[in-house]
């Protein structure tokens, strides 16, 4: 399996985690280059997906946002607001493999 599938399939099952009360992450596309994933959210209640991008980087045992666009603005500035800058920590071997993942 493709390094870049094996990327998508599993952040996307880590991040449906914590998208499950609001809806599901349908697709996601990862530049560890530049740090950027974009992401394809279907959110309870809409009736169609709704593209967002967030900036990241990667700390020894941190995920952590640093800045979320998203096509629906209002959508931008809560996740800004409350979730820029956020340090999601994640234990030692989930971190290896979103490592893998992510770098």
């Amino acid at each position: 399996m493709p390094l870049n599938t094996i990327r998508t399939v599993g952040a996307r099952m880590l991040l449906n985690k914590y998208f499950e009360d609001f809806g599901e992450v349908v697709d996601i596309r990862i530049d560890p280059k530049a740090n950027l994933a974009e992401l394809l959210v279907q959110l309870k209640g809409e009736a169609a997906p709704v593209r967002m991008e967030v900036d990241y980087r990667m700390e020894s045992e941190h995920f952590v946002t640093v800045h979320f666009r998203c096509e629906r603005e209002w959508i931008g500035h809560l996740l800004n607001r409350y979730l820029a800058g956020h340090r999601f920590e994640i234990d030692g071997s989930v971190a290896q493999v979103l490592l893998g993942i992510l770098l």
